[in-house]
């Protein structure tokens, strides 16, 4: 069974893919890379360059837009060779504040 079979959820494929960057949540690296597949759960990218040991390892923001209006937090799941896959990631609701 293919890797494209075990998906569970549908992607859009790009053919020639798009244009996107990788930025740490601190903001202290960034990263080029090209969308070839998406879904509301990740992604598969191919990285443009050195990834830095703390990409492989930290959470980070995908600008899915190149104005960065729509972004996604992300962390990297597998890494085969320039390509990596990535899960978008849940941010769980601060508490809210009861009233006094």
């Amino acid at each position: 069974m293919s890797m494209q079979d075990k998906r569970r959820r549908k992607r859009v494929a790009f053919d020639n893919g798009y244009d996107t960057t990788l930025i740490a949540i601190d903001g202290t690296w960034s990263l080029n890379a090209r969308v070839h597949d998406i879904s509301d759960s990740g992604a598969k990218l191919r990285i443009g360059g050195e990834m830095p040991e703390r990409a492989r390892k930290e959470e980070f923001f995908l600008m899915i837009t190149p104005d960065g209006k729509v972004s996604r937090r992300a962390k990297i799941v597998w890494i085969d060779g320039c390509h990596v896959g990535i899960l978008f990631v849940a941010v769980s609701p601060s508490p809210s504040r009861k009233n006094s």
